[in-house]
């Protein structure tokens, strides 16, 4: 009696881990792996040694996203396993094996390591597949959208800089030939009115010598006759 007990406690967890871990069960997941396709002749076997690899894996994942460090292998759970490698999987809770992690827990821890575990396994996204979790390729071809656009941005930018200092450094030449005009035209019309003074004033000393001239002649001539 007491041996038929012992056997049903130690039974237990296998039952109870066998309802939580079906397709389509709470916060189970399916895997599909292409191994042969990612390897070709290097394609390793799936077989007790992987899943266990798998288990400890996932308890990695998360311990790592959760920063829970109580998950064990034994919180990973492994179902309806077939020849062409896909199984399901559930993770229970280490505080109480009967109850599962929530499907949106384990998709972002999923999602925070998928690297590592593609690369615990040597494949990628398209050969190791979680069915109910998309590849994570759109944050990727957004990064690059934003990378070109940042470029995109600093080229303008430049080019920007570069015709504002072409304008202003036109306009400044500009205006300094502008300037140079003036004081030139300013130095000509002032060296034409110093040629136009020194001949008025060499007209007018002529004049005067002149003048002077006929005066004293008019002068001595009557002197002169006065005398006679």
């Amino acid at each position: 009696m007491l041996g038929g007990i012992l056997l049903f406690l130690l039974s237990l967890p296998t039952f109870v881990h066998g309802d939580l871990c079906e397709p389509g069960s709470r916060g189970a997941l399916k895997v599909r792996l292409n191994i042969k396709a990612a390897l070709g002749d290097n394609a390793y076997t799936w077989n007790s040694d992987e899943e266990y690899l798998f288990k400890a894996v996932m308890a990695f994942v998360m311990r790592s996203y959760t920063k829970n460090d109580t998950f064990q292998i034994s919180n990973i759970v492994l179902c309806n396993s077939t020849e062409r490698v896909s199984f399901w999987f559930v993770v229970t809770s280490p505080s109480n094996e009967s109850h599962p992690v929530s499907y949106s827990v384990v998709e972002a821890a999923v999602r925070n390591e998928r690297n590592r575990i593609n690369s615990a396994f040597l494949l990628n996204d398209k050969t190791l597949e979680f069915v109910q979790i998309p590849p994570t390729l759109a944050p990727a071809s957004q990064s690059s959208s934003s990378s070109w656009l940042i470029v995109f941005g600093v080229v303008v930018f430049v080019v920007s800089v570069a015709i504002a200092y072409l304008v202003v450094s036109g306009v400044i030449r500009h205006r300094k030939r502008l300037k140079s005009s003036e004081e030139e035209s300013q130095n000509s019309e002032a060296r034409m009115k110093s040629l136009d003074a020194i001949k008025n004033g060499g007209l007018h000393d002529k004049t005067i010598l002149t003048d002077s001239l006929v005066n004293d002649s008019y002068d001595y001539t009557g002197d002169a006759y006065t005398a006679f």
